[in-house]
């Protein structure tokens, strides 16, 4: 329903004159804030119901005009936070910015010349200036910088970091015959040597000279850090001693949340030997060593970036406290966290310069810097609370403790838990979840690829004058989670291509480093192979009858071009599109070879549209071929990059899901560790990580989202659970071990007649999982089950954790589990029509679940879903050599081709030819593969398990031919382009003369 109008609209009010005094006395920013607000409210509104939304992307009509519903639109930034001032969009969270007021810091204040005017562009050096922003705080940083630096250029220049980052210090005067560098450059005793210094470091040759000396004189005499740093070197007798600027410190009578310019006071003069602190900065008169710089620091970041901090003031300090929202009276038991202390700094305020934001490629490193800062503190989190927490499963910590009853050497580490985003054990987990979602529902639907637009006009409007999208990745991030937003709504509330049962989306960066979004959309009514045309194109638009929609196509749905048209595109690799571009032109859609659509594009020929694409300073028509497939309606709504698949008769879909689930990249490498149980120490993680990522990460938007949520069931043997413990507690865990969704389960089955009917998966449909009690409670919401009163259902799944065939008990537990309902024991599972079995093996066979390899075939089936191809061709190897089926034949027939589908995939790309099918040689491939694994599990042929015999002579033909593939001579094939040049028609020579001129 519309909004009901205001029957006022466009009265004055006795107030009126009042209000224009006050308009007057606000700053211009508020003011527009204001008018924009006032202009929000006079709009008629343009609304649509939610009921008109219903499959409309089945009905999409080339004169609507969309995007000018406010169901989609996201607004402004005219959303003022009532605690800090911030401006935030309509729909972002009310803790984004101070955590609803918990959160208070000194304002960022205006610096006066000659860094006002180069900020606000009345310099006439200041384009210059915010343009080299970063080579002129090189020259007056005072720490170096550490870290493998990847700056991506092109029309959205960013920067990335792989690995760690640390900032190194060094002594205040360099030893004889070494150069003055970093922070000894403020001590040399002449000003004008101190210029000619900063003006030759490496990347300053093409800054200006007077900048360089304005900003000299300023850091002089604003900055606190300098000052104290020079008053020091005064007050150190020898180079025998050091000093040392404590971490926390705290003026006598001063608030901890004050601003605190570091003086002389903080400054502690020391003999080499001397005691200090692990975070404290000790710096030595003369020396040649450099030491690296404590994270959690106070003084870190004015260190590194003393444009942004001009006044060496604070950055951030692991003592401060968040404050009560109310009182604004600190709370001494909850510390500030460096997320929510840069997410403060990045907002934009009312009545606050932020110099931050203004700072272009310096910002954009910070950003990175201090998104690398925040995990520095979640890892010191996990290392320094972990060594307290140690996990055993039950029954071992028990005998344990009944044996000596030392703890001291009990349990193992557990570190970067699934609960670490973005570790291998959260994307695992994530990627598992996915898969339960294709084991209720079958294959996805949709596979939609959505990504950032930076000439949207919400990004546009929000920039400062004379800044470009690069120089604000803080709006990027903010826009298009918000934007984001709105497609999962209409996707999902709006229901456009009908009912959703369930979806899941994973946030990740581009190379260039713009935000993407894989969504998987799961529909309750599954969409039809004849449908597929309705809501999918994979060609140009009329631009007569859809203009609109012509010219986004044409603008955001154009791959390369590439191939012989632009053999220099980035997507070439061997003279191919790694793309699969260009795509064949077809009348009709069609399935392909691998289970996916082949899209209708006409050709030319056959009434197919055409456009004319600039290729390296030549204008070049191309087709239908070219085009990404796209959903009109998304188009013409988001008039971005969206591509939209039908991926629902996809043979590979567990790679889709791992796909959407894999996470950034990333760089692990071991490093060396006395404690072999340390993870952390054992393994560090370094990823890339590009300033729109950093930012993303430090206003705490969400990187994966899904419904319905998936509860994870855990499957151990009696007394088998794992056990978290400490030393203090190990003695009274081990005598009442803590309850577990599996021991629970009995529980509920016991006491509850109605969780007497359910499967273990089927618990959480009507129970929820209470973390702190360790039980399942009844739904109290959802839709009522007939028949059972107070009993009601939700979407919610259940995911019981996968056992390995050689843990055969546990194995076996797990498989009574999936057939047998209501078990109120242990011993209730092993028994079988009133007789208790020795072993849930044997219960198995006495219900009839080992007869005739079903429950193999439901092993396989199983992991054929969920696992790779070397995982399932892993589990087939053991279930053949120690769990002796009775017709293994059978089942490698049924199973081989997803057995052996990486060894077509390897193929495929080792040879760039999508389309090479799978043949005998790969199954042989297959075959010696399994073979090799069955005689290191238990030194036995294939033959001798009732398998067939590999042919390794074809093994070794197929590799020859492999190798053959990739062979060729570049002279003959240079030769034959000057055989055939001439015989080439006027468009293939004009391809030619492109390639031959390198794109000129």
């Amino acid at each position: 329903m519309p909004r009901e109008r205001r029957a006022n609209i466009g009265r004055r009010t006795r107030h009126a004159s009042q209000q224009q005094v006050y308009s007057r006395n606000l700053r211009e920013e508020r003011k527009n804030i204001i008018r924009e607000n006032d202009r929000l409210r006079h709009r008629v509104s343009t609304r649509r119901s939610l009921a008109s939304y219903n499959r409309l992307a089945f009905q999409y009509d080339p004169t609507a005009n969309y995007s000018d519903d406010e169901n989609l639109d996201i607004g402004r930034m005219t959303t003022i936070c009532r605690y800090c001032n911030a401006v935030k969009f309509k729909r972002e969270t009310v803790g984004l910015c101070c955590a609803s007021g918990k959160v208070k810091l000194d304002p960022l204040l205006t610096p006066p010349q000659p860094l006002k005017t180069l900020f606000d562009g009345s310099d006439p050096d200041s384009s210059h200036f915010l343009q080299h922003i970063l080579e002129y705080n090189n020259c007056f940083r005072m720490t170096s910088f550490g870290a493998n630096i990847i700056r991506e250029g092109g029309f959205m220049p960013t920067c990335k970091i792989q690995g760690q980052i640390y900032h190194l210090h060094g002594s205040m005067v360099p030893t004889p015959d070494e150069p003055h560098q970093f922070l000894q450059i403020y001590f040399i005793s002449s000003m004008v040597d101190q210029l000619n210094v900063r003006c030759n470091i490496q990347g300053a040759q093409q800054l200006k000279r007077r900048i360089i000396e304005q900003l000299q004189a300023f850091f002089h005499a604003n900055n606190a850090v300098v000052n104290m740093f020079k008053t020091a070197l005064e007050r150190m007798p020898s180079d025998t001693h050091k000093f040392v600027i404590r971490a926390d410190c705290t003026p006598t009578g001063e608030h901890v949340r004050r601003f605190n310019a570091p003086t002389v006071n903080d400054v502690a003069a020391i003999i080499v030997g001397d005691p200090t602190k692990s975070r404290d900065i000790v710096v030595q008169r003369r020396s040649n060593i450099m030491h690296r710089v404590n994270e959690t620091h106070r003084l870190y970041d004015a260190l590194q970036y003393p444009i942004i901090y001009w006044q060496g003031q604070d950055g951030y300090d692991i003592t401060l406290k968040m404050v009560d929202p109310i009182t604004g009276v600190s709370t001494n038991n909850k510390n500030l966290s460096a997320m929510n202390y840069y997410a403060y700094r990045m907002m934009i305020r009312t009545h606050e310069e932020n110099v931050i934001l203004k700072c272009g490629r310096l910002f954009q490193q910070f950003a990175v810097d201090m998104y690398v800062k925040v995990e520095t503190e979640r890892l010191a989190f996990i290392r320094f609370n972990q060594p307290k927490l140690r996990s055993e499963d039950y029954i071992h910590l028990r005998d344990a403790i009944h044996s000596d009853g030392d703890v001291q050497n009990i349990g193992r580490l557990t570190i970067l838990p699934s609960t670490y985003i973005g570790s291998p054990r959260h994307m695992h987990e994530y990627a598992q979840d996915a898969m339960t979602y294709v084991r209720n529902y079958g294959t996805p639907d949709l596979f939609i690829t959505v990504t950032c637009n930076p000439k949207w006009t919400e990004i546009e409007r929000e920039l400062e004058p004379g800044q470009k999208p690069q120089d604000r990745h803080d709006i990027i991030a903010r826009v298009f989670q918000q934007k984001l937003k709105v497609m999962m709504d209409v996707l999902t509330k709006y229901r456009v291509f009908g009912d959703t049962r369930c979806y899941m989306y994973s946030v990740e960066w581009q190379k260039r480093g713009l935000p993407h979004a894989h969504i998987l959309i799961w529909l309750l009514n599954k969409l039809h192979s004849n449908e597929v045309d309705d809501i999918i194109s994979a060609e140009i638009p009329d631009p007569v009858t859809d203009p609109r929609l012509h010219d986004i196509v044409t603008t955001q749905m154009v791959h390369g071009p590439c191939g012989a048209l632009n053999p220099l595109s980035p997507c070439m690799a061997d003279g191919k599109c790694t793309k699969r571009y260009p795509r064949p032109l077809v009348a009709e859609t069609v399935t392909g070879n691998d289970g996916y659509p082949v899209y209708r594009r006409r050709s030319k020929e056959d009434n197919g549209r055409t456009i004319k694409v600039k290729v390296q300073n030549q204008e070049i028509e191309i087709g239908n071929e070219f085009i990404v497939p796209y959903c009109p309606l998304l188009s013409r709504i988001f008039e971005t990059h969206a591509n939209v698949e039908s991926c629902h008769s996809a043979k590979s879909i567990k790679y889709l899901c791992k796909y959407v689930t894999k996470g950034s990249d990333m760089a692990v490498f071991g490093i060396a560790s006395e404690n072999v149980n340390d993870e952390i120490s054992n393994f560090q993680m370094g990823r890339y990580v590009s300033t729109n990522e950093a930012l993303w990460r430090l206003l705490s938007f969400q990187i994966h989202e899904r419904y319905p949520t998936v509860v994870h069931l855990a499957v151990h043997l009696e007394n088998g659970q794992r056990v978290y413990f400490t030393e203090a507690n190990a003695a009274q865990r081990a005598e009442r071990p803590p309850s577990t969704t599996l021991t629970s389960f009995f529980a509920m089955c016991e006491a509850d007649p109605f969780a007497a009917t359910l499967m273990y998966v089927e618990m959480p449909k009507y129970y929820t999982w209470n973390q702190s009690t360790k039980k399942f409670q009844r739904r109290k919401q959802g839709t009522p089950v007939p028949d059972w009163p107070q009993v009601f259902s939700t979407d919610a799944l259940g995911r019981m954790y996968t056992v390995h065939p050689r843990n055969d008990e546990c194995f076996y537990l797990r498989l009574l589990l999936v057939n047998v309902r209501g078990p109120k024991s242990f011993a209730h599972l092993k028994t079988v029509n009133g007789h208790q079995c020795q072993t849930y093996r044997e219960a198995c066979q006495l219900l009839g679940l080992l007869e005739n390899d079903s429950h193999w075939d439901l092993t396989l089936a199983d992991s054929v879903v969920s696992s790779n191809a070397y995982q399932i061709r892993t589990l087939f190897a053991i279930i053949i050599t120690t769990c002796f089926p009775s017709q293994p034949i059978q089942l490698w027939n049924k199973y081989k081709d997803a057995i052996c589908e990486d060894i077509l995939h390897r193929l495929r790309i080792q040879t760039n030819n999508p389309d090479i099918q799978i043949t005998d040689e790969i199954y042989n491939e297959g075959l010696i593969l399994i073979e090799d694994q069955c005689l290191t599990i238990a030194n036995k042929l294939l033959i001798e398990v009732g398998m067939i015999a590999p042919n390794r002579s074809m093994h070794d033909a197929f590799n020859q031919e492999l190798n053959r593939e990739l062979q060729y001579n570049v002279d003959t094939l240079q030769e034959f382009v000057r055989n055939n040049v001439p015989l080439l028609n006027e468009h293939s020579k004009l391809i030619q003369n492109i390639d031959a001129s390198g794109g000129q």
